[in-house]
């Protein structure tokens, strides 16, 4: 009776055990790099594959170096996303109509979704759609997300931008699986995000806290394990020196949504804004951070266990292939 009695308890503790596990997801982040591909702040001192000789911030080679050596930890865990504005800054713009460069690149360098902001929307919308198509006919992008557009059906001219929602290319939700989790990632276009975009017309935008709460109803329905939004719509310190902003209301407004990846204001955030268990993050601007986040995941809650901004700056030693992709 003895051995049976221990036998029991000790499948019990295993189980318990299992029970118990934490599951880890580490999400990689960047947001606002406006085609800052060669760093900024004397962009023509930037070395990325030598150390120590120059002030430069930023760069994709760098960055590249920084998301490959981080995945390479966990790749199984890790997820790479960028919260918007990734086009329009420099004079790399001028080439993406015909060559459709940017998007490719980040495609290599590991990113799995990448959200629209409000500049992707400067040349038009059929430019846009343009850019886009013109790297779908050079190789692979990341999946494209906007969760808020909302289409003329008279006005022709975002025709073109809208098919490529039909086709996938652009959507307004992804499911990925990562570490035996079923991750629900999304992206919004904000109201100030939204009036900035000038040029995007005819294409419109639904409200933020409307559109995210059916959006979330719908990853919740598909069985995600983890929610995370990448909202182009931001946050900022109010007169009395607390976090506000359209993310913080997001965070407060919309149940369900687990982390908040923020772009548009150029906010460096050292640590997580929590906003009702949200964890709501930005890495400033130009690619000068990428932001890791590391949750863990267990019995169906999500706790936020560590956070950090990477400094891309020349203590980085640059990925040699990322820089001569740029260099050609």
């Amino acid at each position: 009776m003895r051995k049976i009695l221990i036998f029991l308890f000790l499948i019990m503790s295993v189980n318990s055990q299992a029970a118990e596990e934490k599951k880890k997801l580490v999400i990689l982040h960047t947001n606002d790099l406006h085609s800052r591909l060669t760093g900024f702040s004397p962009e023509s001192d930037y070395s990325p594959l030598t150390i120590n000789n120059d002030a430069t911030c930023g760069g994709f080679s760098r960055i590249a170096a920084i998301l490959g050596r981080e995945r390479s930890e966990d790749e199984e865990a890790t997820l790479v996303l960028d919260a918007g504005d990734f086009l329009m800054g420099t004079l790399f713009q001028a080439i993406e109509p015909t060559d459709g460069f940017q998007l490719r690149l980040m495609q290599k360098m590991g990113y799995d979704a990448v959200a629209i902001g409000n500049h992707e929307f400067d040349l038009g919308p059929a430019q846009l759609a343009r850019i886009i198509n013109s790297s779908l006919n050079r190789g692979s992008i990341p999946q494209l997300l906007l969760g808020n557009a909302e289409f003329d059906s008279v006005d022709d001219s975002d025709n073109s931008l809208q098919e490529l929602f039909a086709r996938g290319v652009i959507g307004p939700w992804m499911i990925l699986t990562r570490n035996d989790l079923r991750i629900g990632i999304f992206s919004l276009l904000g109201s100030v995000a939204a009036e900035n975009a000038a040029f995007a017309k005819p294409v419109s935008f639904s409200k933020q806290i409307t559109a995210a709460g059916k959006i979330v109803d719908e990853l919740t329905a598909e069985g995600c394990d983890i929610i995370i939004c990448l909202s182009h719509s931001g946050v900022g310190m109010d007169k009395k020196g607390r976090w506000s902003g359209e993310d913080v209301k997001l965070a407060q407004k919309v149940k369900g949504i687990d982390v908040i990846i923020s772009g548009h204001t150029h906010t460096q955030l050292s640590k997580p804004i929590m906003v009702n268990g949200v964890a709501v993050v930005q890495t400033g601007e130009y690619g000068r951070n990428v932001g890791k986040l590391t949750l863990g995941f267990s019995e169906g809650k999500v706790t936020v266990d560590d956070y950090e901004l990477i400094a891309v700056d020349d203590s980085v030693m640059g990925d040699a292939g990322t820089d001569m992709l740029i260099e050609e």
